[in-house]
């Protein structure tokens, strides 16, 4: 059997050629686009790593305002050593003077009158007791208290106080008398009892010295008229009047008479 050959005419031989070569170049223009595509991609990716990088926006700091904290200033006092003793005040006296005795009588120059300060409202008369005694007189007296059992031996001839020519000063003899007014015809004086005048013969002539008792005693008060027996210019005395005042001044003591 013979084979039959198919002729194709020419022409249509050289379409097919044409049809084969729009093939391949329809396929060489898609994979050319292909490898463009690919190939700005890359471009881009590393036109993208490689150029610089805008710079970053630049961020205006706020003006930071600085608060400065002062610390506390912590003064230390200089400790000052203060004397702080406090003296307490002392009470205040009231000082009420109260008229305790106030007679008037008669003497003469053999005589003597005797007042007895617990008749006045004071058994006992203290250190400190303060006394203002007045003696008005026609005649000079002596004024003087002691105490009140001595008071009472005063007719001795031992106890008659009095004057020597050699002194000016009485002469006490066994006497020991405080509140003293001498020669008294108008006289004031104001006494502390504990204060006394102390006269003792060295030899040569009298000293006068201030003692301070601190004893408590019973006291009576006498005004003498005797003293001007031991003088002659008083012999023709005739009796004559006083006047005695013993006004209490102050000190410890109040006068009262529950005793």
């Amino acid at each position: 059997m013979t084979a039959s050959v198919q002729k194709f005419p020419h022409n249509s031989l050289g379409t097919v050629n044409r049809l084969k070569k729009k093939g391949v170049v329809h396929m060489i223009g898609n994979k050319s686009l292909m490898w463009i595509g690919v190939c700005l991609t890359v471009t881009l990716f590393i036109a993208g790593c490689t150029s610089p990088s805008a710079p970053a926006p630049i961020q205006t700091q706020a003006p930071t305002t600085v608060i400065q904290t002062i610390p506390p200033t912590t003064v230390e006092a200089t400790p000052v050593l203060v004397n702080t003793t406090i003296e307490t005040p002392k009470p205040t006296e009231t000082i009420v003077e109260k008229e305790i005795l106030h007679d008037t009588g008669t003497l003469t120059t053999e005589s003597y009158k005797t007042y007895d300060f617990k008749e006045m409202g004071f058994k006992f008369v203290y250190p400190g007791d303060k006394f203002r005694i007045t003696i008005k007189a026609e005649k000079p007296v002596l004024g003087y208290a002691l105490n009140t059992e001595q008071a009472s031996q005063l007719q001795g001839l031992g106890l008659i106080p009095h004057y020597e020519t050699y002194s000016t000063k009485v002469q006490w003899g066994l006497i020991d008398p405080s509140f003293i007014l001498e020669k008294a015809t108008n006289s004031t004086e104001e006494f502390i009892y504990g204060d006394y005048v102390d006269y003792r013969y060295d030899g040569v002539r009298y000293v006068e010295t201030i003692k301070t008792k601190g004893e408590v005693h019973p006291l009576t008060y006498v005004v003498d008229g005797r003293w001007m027996s031991y003088d002659p210019v008083y012999d023709n005395v005739l009796p004559f009047t006083y006047e005695i005042t013993i006004t209490k001044t102050g000190g410890p003591t109040k006068q009262s008479f529950n005793f």
